[in-house]
């Protein structure tokens, strides 16, 4: 059976090849690589399909740097607007300081709360928005940490409005990207996890997280033992069965950050598409 979906899926490249690529390129499937040498994609379309998207992955594992890939290609595609929480302020982004778009450190806070603003008017107002727009979270368990350091009202109240956009915010054209290096059922509103319609492991996956992020009641057994940086397990609603994929090697990192910020700097700051919101406006002037 293993070998007929990897022939079907060997020959539905073929037929494709000269097509266009449609939609965002998650990776590409690791068994047709490795047994037949043929880059066969795995993709997701993302404006009200798969808008909620939950990368989760240790230090090391191509997690960081492969949600960088993911943008890119949102923002080239002109998929959607992006707004990014980056509570982590790592190096790997600082060539997005200064945009509009981008909030690190502690503005990451103000970040989410501009973007569930927006949201709580257009779901109000009942705005039918003519594109989509995502908010990219990165190291949400860090930042929900600090929040509880400050109190438990404050981690309490942001993981009320991240859960309540991922519930509804699909219909409404709005979306989520969460990276996180482990999934713990502390870090989500009761029933949260489940609003993610694409779930992405990468590296190796403990027998707890593999149960946490439910691949165990797809797969027999946990495959990711040997799993190198970049490699990783993909559950995608709607889509028959687990994949198991490779993300392209990015060979020039600081060009692919200045690219993403040459797109979000072209593309409306937060604050204006609150104000459009808060208008009833479905678009910016």
């Amino acid at each position: 059976m293993k070998t007929f979906l990897l022939m079907k899926r060997l020959c539905q490249s073929r037929c494709s090849r000269k097509r266009m690529i449609r939609g965002m390129v998650l990776g590409y499937d690791t068994q047709s690589w490795q047994n037949f040498r043929v880059k066969v994609p795995v993709t997701i379309i993302l404006p009200k399909k798969n808008s909620n998207i939950l990368i989760a992955g240790k230090s090391g594992s191509g997690k960081s740097l492969s949600a960088r890939y993911y943008l890119y290609q949102i923002l080239h595609n002109r998929e959607s607007y992006v707004c990014m929480a980056d509570y982590k302020a790592g190096e790997e982004y600082e060539a997005l300081e200064g945009s509009p778009s981008y909030a690190s450190g502690e503005n990451a806070f103000q970040m989410l709360d501009t973007f569930y603003q927006f949201f709580n008017e257009v779901r109000k107002k009942r705005i039918r928005l003519k594109k989509h727009y995502t908010l990219f979270i990165e190291e949400w368990s860090g930042l929900l940490t600090y929040a509880e350091n400050q109190s438990k009202k404050q981690k309490t109240d942001i993981m009320a409005k991240i859960g309540e956009i991922l519930a509804v915010g699909r219909g409404l054209n709005i979306g989520i990207i969460l990276c996180v290096q482990r999934a713990d059922a502390s870090y989500f509103s009761a029933g949260t996890r489940d609003q993610f319609q694409v779930v992405i492991s990468f590296g190796r996956c403990s027998a707890e997280q593999f149960r946490m992020l439910g691949f165990h009641g797809e797969l027999e057994e946990n495959p990711t033992a040997n799993y190198k940086s970049g490699q990783a397990l993909v559950l995608v609603d709607g889509q028959e069965a687990i994949r198991e994929i490779t993300v392209p090697w990015i060979l020039n990192e600081k060009e692919l950050c200045q690219q993403i910020r040459y797109l979000l700097d072209r593309q409306p700051d937060l604050t204006a598409l609150y104000r459009a919101a808060a208008e009833g406006r479905s678009t910016v002037k």
